[in-house]
């Protein structure tokens, strides 16, 4: 299946907003900028396109352009500057109209790739490096778009911000990177999630170990997973910021009080609830 820049025609800018007028992108194959990626007109890449590919008088995209697989595309002003580079781009999607969805192996990645600019989609693949869970699609900001909580909104290298896309699809402790083995210390991740979403899911085969987490509206919680207390450590493991809180829900979450790890007084040990 062919990969496609989609119309709506996308927009290309500089690094000060301006649309790259005349400028061009170049495709190459995917991870070097040596040997040029064929493109074409139609999905059945019968007709060629030249390459580079010259953009209108507004920077933007005004056909159809096909290729197969990812592609690195490197994006020129009208002079033939470089004005950046961009990997593993395969087809947009129609929630992404006038966007191109770049692709980051990690939120790390996304953090530290400086050539994103304002209005770029990410979607990164995991959460941690070399760990395929916690993917999640952000669009970049302007500086100072939000405060950053490393899940919701996270600061990136070069000064601008990626705020967190389909929020309500991604309430699960991972997607604001917490690890669920049991053994580390998730309550930061957890606690993000808990204070933004009142519909959260603890996926089966996670254990999410964590300590005095507070409860600051009504909540439910689902899924097959693990809410454990984190060996060692004093205090509750759930605790209601207000009285107003009169509604917290557990649908088929197992609470371990963890009392084979240093919690001796804990008395809350394989419950599973359900609500």
């Amino acid at each position: 299946m062919a990969n496609e820049l989609l119309n709506p025609y996308q927009e290309f800018k500089d690094d000060g907003n301006t649309p790259l007028a005349l400028g061009s992108l170049e495709f190459f194959v995917n991870g070097q900028e040596v040997t040029q990626k064929a493109i074409f007109s139609d999905s059945a890449l019968s007709t060629a396109q030249s390459n580079p590919y010259t953009l209108d008088d507004f920077g933007q995209v005004r056909g159809d352009v096909h290729y197969s697989g990812e592609a690195t595309i490197v994006v020129y002003n009208a002079a033939g500057q470089r004005i950046r580079r961009l990997d593993d781009v395969v087809a947009s999607s129609p929630g992404d109209t006038n966007l191109i969805t770049i692709y980051e192996p990690s939120v790390a990645a996304m953090v530290a790739d400086r050539d994103l600019v304002a209005g770029d989609v990410v979607r990164t693949a995991a959460y941690y490096a070399n760990e395929n869970i916690g993917g999640a699609r952000y669009l970049i900001v302007a500086a100072g778009t939000g405060t950053a909580d490393n899940y919701l909104i996270h600061n990136l290298g070069n000064g601008l911000q990626a705020s967190l896309l389909d929020r309500e699809k991604r309430c699960e402790f991972i997607y604001a990177g917490a690890r669920g083995d049991g053994g580390s210390d998730d309550t930061t991740a957890m606690q993000r999630v808990i204070n933004a979403c009142t519909e959260i899911e603890v996926p089966s085969g996670f254990t999410f170990a964590a300590s005095n987490l507070t409860i600051p509206h009504n909540i439910r919680f689902f899924g097959g997973g693990v809410i454990k207390q984190l060996g060692n450590s004093s205090g509750d493991l759930f605790q209601l910021t207000t009285i107003a809180v009169t509604s917290v829900k557990f649908k088929g979450v197992e609470l371990d009080g963890n009392q084979q790890n240093g919690n001796a007084a804990n008395s809350t040990f394989g419950w599973v609830l359900s609500a």
